[in-house]
């Protein structure tokens, strides 16, 4: 009785986990670090490479789209100059068209909008920019995917930021 119980317990769970996997439900999670390039447009200022953690939530609506929303925030600072520029947050929604090179390896483009807020030698700055860039994926699993991405976050008269991210994609 106790061997039948452990039958049906353990065929129950390989039955659920098996559905689990292959129902895709479209979302997906993502976490990257990202190194900031900073270049100020000002006459005699520094350029910065702060550090940032970025948490990603997404849809995928094919093989070839994605909207995706990112949230940053600072980990490192950089300092030039005797000025000190820090990331408080950073935040984008994209949308992300995919071209597959072959089943594992996709091309990707990334384009929509971006906020951040920066503390730049003890001054909040709020910046607000269109954001493009572009990236290669390589899907490890059908769940896993790794990435590495540039993109251009900020592109004001007086600031220029770009990112380039390595992380990692988990589909729900």
């Amino acid at each position: 009785m106790k061997f039948l119980k452990a039958v049906l317990c353990g065929s129950t769970l390989l039955f659920v986990s098996v559905f689990a996997q292959a129902q895709d439900s479209g979302y997906y999670g993502a976490a990257s670090l990202a190194q900031l390039n900073v270049d100020t447009e000002l006459e005699g200022a520094p350029s910065f490479t702060p550090h940032a953690i970025n948490l990603m939530l997404g849809y995928r609506y094919s093989n070839s789209l994605s909207a995706e929303a990112r949230y940053g925030f600072g980990v490192h600072s950089s300092s030039d100059n005797g000025t000190k520029f820090e990331t408080d947050y950073t935040a984008s929604i994209l949308a992300k068209p995919r071209l597959y090179l072959s089943p594992d390896v996709a091309l990707y483009l990334t384009g929509g909008f971006s906020r951040g807020k920066f503390t730049v030698g003890g001054q909040n700055t709020t910046l607000n920019s269109l954001s493009y860039g572009g990236g290669v994926q390589y899907d490890h699993n059908p769940r896993t995917t790794y990435f590495i991405d540039w993109i251009k976050l900020i592109d004001k008269d007086e600031y220029t930021i770009n990112a380039l991210n390595i992380g990692v994609t988990y589909r729900f």
